[in-house]
């Protein structure tokens, strides 16, 4: 935990920073992820009142780290006295990816009057995607776009605004978090926006040990992956909503 002060001058060294690209390279390698801990997690959900919550960049003892940010019920950040942090770093072990596909097939047989059998057909129904939840191919590519290609998309950044478009934080959905009572893994990865025609950085979320996690909002798609963050820059909200 990092007290207001300590956040606030964290937030200033990580977006002074952006600017430099040995700095930032220095500080946040492509394969540099981020833990949300379980004592973390339940910060957040206890002190958080709205369907998000926020991820802020910062640079902490010349490390990077992440700040978590509840938010009220009109989307503005909470002003407490201390916030739950988490150092970026390398994985220190393998991560599992867990996917299942429920499939429903139907059976539907025709008996004619006179007790013969006229029709029979098989349908399959398809597993369905919703909530902007991606098949865990997709994602994996994703994740290996940010590993091999962040850098120059940092230098592209600094190039054209000099690290102004580099993000700030994230605005990250609170089920992200609501399935998971354990270790959550955040990832980095780079996702192509339909919105502004180019690829931006997102988080993708594992939880704990590749569990697998029902969700009435997956319908027949079981995962232990979300990646519903956006980016601000350029997704910023305005105040109070």
């Amino acid at each position: 935990m990092l007290n207001r002060k300590e956040c606030q001058l964290s937030i200033r060294k990580w977006q002074s920073s952006k600017g430099n690209i040995n700095e930032i390279l220095r500080v946040f390698p492509s394969n540099f992820i981020f833990k949300v801990t379980e004592e973390s997690i339940k910060w957040v959900l206890k002190n958080n009142d709205n369907e998000c919550f926020v991820v802020k960049m910062g640079i902490h003892d010349d490390k990077a780290i992440v700040i978590f940010y509840p938010l009220d019920p009109s989307g503005q950040e909470k002003d407490l006295k201390e916030y739950p942090i988490s150092f970026l770093g390398p994985l220190e072990s393998d991560i599992k990816f867990v996917e299942q596909e429920v499939r429903t097939q139907t059976k539907v047989a025709v008996l004619s009057c006179d007790l013969k059998v006229i029709s029979r057909v098989v349908e399959e129904s398809q597993p369905l995607y919703q909530h902007q939840i991606e098949c865990q191919d997709t994602i994996l590519e994703q994740v290996e776009d940010w590993r091999n290609e962040s850098a120059d998309w940092f230098f592209k950044q600094i190039k054209e605004t000099k690290g102004e478009s580099i993000f700030n934080l994230f605005h990250v959905p609170i089920e992200d978090l609501e399935d998971g009572s354990r270790d959550i893994i955040g990832l980095f990865a780079l996702k192509y926006s339909k919105i502004y025609s180019e690829v931006l950085p997102t988080i993708i979320f594992v939880h704990h040990e590749g569990a697998v996690l029902g969700n009435s909002k997956l319908h027949s798609i079981q995962t232990n992956l979300y990646n519903w963050s956006q980016p601000c820059p350029p997704f910023c909200k305005p105040k109070g909503g």
